[in-house]
């Protein structure tokens, strides 16, 4: 080999899954020392009532959250820096994504660029986050994109 050896790292996330894995997410918050969930959500998860049973684990644990719902198949660059913005502003320290890719790569980038202080466009590529992001909790509500798995997000 030519050259020096390129050193790369992904820390591969924790998997709980089973039925009904979604009610331990008031277990993770608490190793987390959650006090404010940002939960990254689309409009058709809120009208399914699937966000319902997520909610009502968050205010039995006396959890704050705040909702963020603005987000479109393949976010968008805006709909990623608004929600970090609305994080910052809200007091957040924790974000839990639910829904299909969308919602969980929109997550991500939100993520990246509260821990990183830069505009989203900054990340294009490989291996340009340095700071990793805050807590992220994933439910997939699908099955297939691999977004609640993948360190990559797609953002248009």
């Amino acid at each position: 080999m030519d050259g020096e050896f390129e050193l790369r790292k992904f820390v591969a996330p924790e998997f709980v899954f089973g039925s009904g894995a979604r009610s331990l997410l008031g277990r993770y918050l608490k190793n987390f020392a959650a006090k404010k969930i940002f939960l990254v959500t689309d409009n058709g998860i809120i009208s399914l009532g699937w966000l319902d049973e997520i909610v009502e684990i968050l205010e039995s644990g006396d959890y704050e959250y705040e909702i963020y719902s603005n987000i479109n198949s393949n976010p968008r660059v805006e709909e990623v820096m608004e929600g970090a913005r609305i994080y910052n502003d809200e007091g957040c320290d924790v974000i839990v994504a639910i829904g299909g890719g969308s919602p969980m790569d929109c997550a991500k980038g939100i993520g990246i660029v509260i821990s990183n202080n830069k505009h989203i466009k900054k990340f294009e590529g490989v291996d340009k986050v340095v700071m990793p992001s805050p807590p992220l909790i994933c439910i997939p509500t699908t099955a297939g994109s691999s977004a609640d798995v993948s360190q990559f997000a797609i953002n248009i």
